[in-house]
């Protein structure tokens, strides 16, 4: 869960729609709100506020930080290869051939 709220934040600031300084539902809040455990919450927000993508006030409250949205697109885009990745190391062992994934992505481009 703390993952798909890392993700919401990321997407709603690469989106514009949160912007700058923007003040962010306190732990408990979104916790209440999302009906899960604080310290799932508290994970997201450290997670994402050592990325860059957020930061806490202490007294104040949790802020959007803006950061140049091609920093945060290129993070997701890591991710996004580095499950790819893992999960192409999978298959390969599962007894798929190179050509076999590499003809499965050209399948998939080529319907874009």
């Amino acid at each position: 869960m703390y993952e798909q709220i890392k993700e919401n934040v990321r997407q709603a600031v690469i989106n514009g729609e949160l912007s700058d300084n923007e003040m962010l539902p306190s732990v408990r809040q979104l916790a209440a709100q999302l009906n899960v455990s604080a310290i799932t919450v508290k994970r997201a927000y450290s997670d994402l506020e050592h990325e860059g993508i957020i930061y806490t006030s202490a007294g104040k409250g949790t802020f959007v930080r803006a950061p140049d949205k091609s920093m945060v697109m290129e993070q997701y885009k890591q991710r996004r290869l580095a499950e790819f990745s893992q999960y192409a190391d999978k298959m390969l062992n599962d007894g798929f051939t190179p050509e076999e994934l590499i003809g499965a992505v050209k399948n998939i481009t080529e319907r874009k």
